[in-house]
């Protein structure tokens, strides 16, 4: 069962064998280059990740069979050439959303390595901000405590999304691409 992207782009994950693409860090690199920078051929992303091409090459073929990517014909200069574009705007999933208790494992590891990611993608910057003080000026944390039912944080992640969305596929030129991160989630200091 293959889930189309929404109007938005965004294609739900709701296919184990496709989220399993996504459990070698790599595969997350290329997607998200090709997220970032648009089509590419191997050798391209090669240099970008700083990997040999047949390990891309090895990557790109599951993202591909996963339904992630597609190739980009119409963008080679001849028969040799390849180049591969992601083939939705975004992906989304949910670990709940998965039962089987095997495929439950699965998303509940690719969360974790996402959100590792993402935690070392902020530490990165705060090691870099000082040599980039325009961004370091405009760029924000923020936290709140708020009091929810379920249905509110339903709400407040629609809502969320509906903002992100607003300033998606935006022309890239003169802009720079930035990583926006939003969690809710129940706690108690």
């Amino acid at each position: 069962m293959t889930t189309e992207p929404d109007p938005d782009g965004i294609r739900d994950i709701v296919e184990v064998d496709v989220l399993k693409a996504f459990t070698h860090p790599l595969r997350n690199r290329l997607y998200d280059l090709l997220a970032i920078d648009g089509p590419a051929t191997v050798s391209m992303l090669a240099e970008k990740a700083g990997v040999a091409i047949g390990s891309v090459s090895h990557h790109l073929g599951i993202l591909a069979r996963a339904g992630l990517i597609v190739e980009a014909p119409e963008l080679a200069r001849d028969a040799r050439e390849h180049w591969w574009q992601r083939a939705q705007r975004g992906i989304r999933w949910s670990s709940t959303g998965f039962t089987d208790p095997a495929a439950r494992t699965v998303a509940d590891s690719i969360e974790q390595q996402m959100l590792t990611q993402q935690r070392d993608q902020a530490r990165q910057w705060l090691d870099e901000r000082d040599d980039r003080p325009e961004w370091a000026a405009v760029a924000f944390a923020h936290q709140s405590r708020l009091w929810l039912t379920p249905a509110e944080m339903t709400e407040l992640g629609e809502a969320i999304e509906q903002v992100l969305r607003s300033f998606a596929g935006r022309d890239p030129e003169g802009r720079e691409a930035v990583l926006a991160m939003a969690r809710a989630f129940p706690n108690r200091p």
